[in-house]
């Protein structure tokens, strides 16, 4: 237990705050960067609607361990369209970045794997 949430033991699957599969769409927070802020945000997160999050490490190249929470992960047909799953959550990532503060809302990854933004579109003639 951390806190009153619980981390789960790592999977065999190596977590990367960057990389997804295909039409995941994940929110995910780094907490070694916030430090003492980090539990207010937690909180906050979960005021916001997101639900209980997932803790993760990553170990940068550099050997820096880093602990993720992931607020939000949905899987969902790579070319689906977009709108309807992002939108949802517009007011809350930006007032959730608002409480995150300037200078540190790189800390908050928001990965949306689809083909819609991945891959090159025809221009319209």
């Amino acid at each position: 237990m951390v806190g009153k949430w619980r981390v789960r033991p790592l999977k065999a699957m190596h977590f990367n705050p960057l990389q997804g599969k295909p039409g995941e769409f994940r929110v995910a927070l780094n907490l070694s960067e916030l430090e003492e802020r980090a539990w207010s945000l937690l909180e906050r997160s979960q005021a916001l609607g997101f639900k209980s999050p997932r803790f993760e490490t990553y170990t940068r190249r550099s050997g820096v361990v880093e602990i993720w929470a992931v607020l939000l992960q949905e899987f969902h047909d790579y070319y689906a369209a977009t709108n309807p799953v992002v939108d949802q959550w517009d007011d809350a990532l930006a007032e959730l970045r608002q409480a995150i503060g300037a200078g540190h809302e790189f800390n908050l990854i928001v990965l949306c794997n689809f083909a819609e933004y991945l891959e090159p579109q025809p221009l319209a003639v």
